[in-house]
């Protein structure tokens, strides 16, 4: 699912995600925009989990992103997601 205006996620499975200096304030946007829509994302993609353990787990990895975006601010640099 792509949440209306997000351009960085979700990351196609068959490739990294590329976020240059230039990008990073936008792509913590986006995180935040996601954030924003946790319920929403945590129920159309439900499969194996239930809707609150999708949802802790898109919480943990949307943090982890957040916080690498917020680090290579300090430093200057992109962000690489694997």
């Amino acid at each position: 699912m792509r949440a209306p205006g997000a351009r960085f996620l979700p990351v196609p499975a068959d490739g990294d995600l590329e976020v240059g200096a230039e990008s990073v304030a936008e792509f913590l946007g986006e995180v935040a925009l996601l954030r924003g829509r946790l319920d929403a994302i945590a129920e159309s993609t439900q499969r194996p989990r239930g809707r609150a353990e999708h949802r802790e787990r898109l919480v943990r990895r949307l943090r982890n992103l957040e916080v690498a975006a917020l680090h290579t601010r300090v430093i200057g640099g992109g962000v690489i997601v694997r």
